[in-house]
């Protein structure tokens, strides 16, 4: 199995099954400091992992190693002022 790539720009449901996230690089709006939260489960009312905020006008990478296990499932909301996500993730246990 291969870990694969989506770009988001609206909140996500990307699996409902264990998942393994690799990283996600958040662009956010203009000068703008932009935020995702990432959810272990299928929606934000699931439990809540982390939530990540890019500097002012600076895409951010966040590397996860080893890869962060979601064992109910990904979902990430796209909060203000973002641009774009992309996120790499395997959804099954490798």
């Amino acid at each position: 199995m291969e870990y694969v790539w989506k770009r988001l720009t609206v909140d996500t449901l990307i699996s409902d099954s264990f998942t393994l996230l690799s990283c996600v690089v958040i662009t956010p709006s203009d000068t703008k400091k932009g935020d995702i939260t990432i959810y272990n489960g299928e929606s934000a009312s699931d439990e809540h992992v982390i939530k990540i905020r890019t500097p002012s006008s600076a895409s951010w990478e966040l590397r996860f190693e080893p890869s962060l296990i979601l064992d109910r499932g990904l979902y990430v909301d796209v909060g203000g002022d973002v641009e774009d996500v992309l996120v790499q993730y395997l959804i099954g246990k490798p």
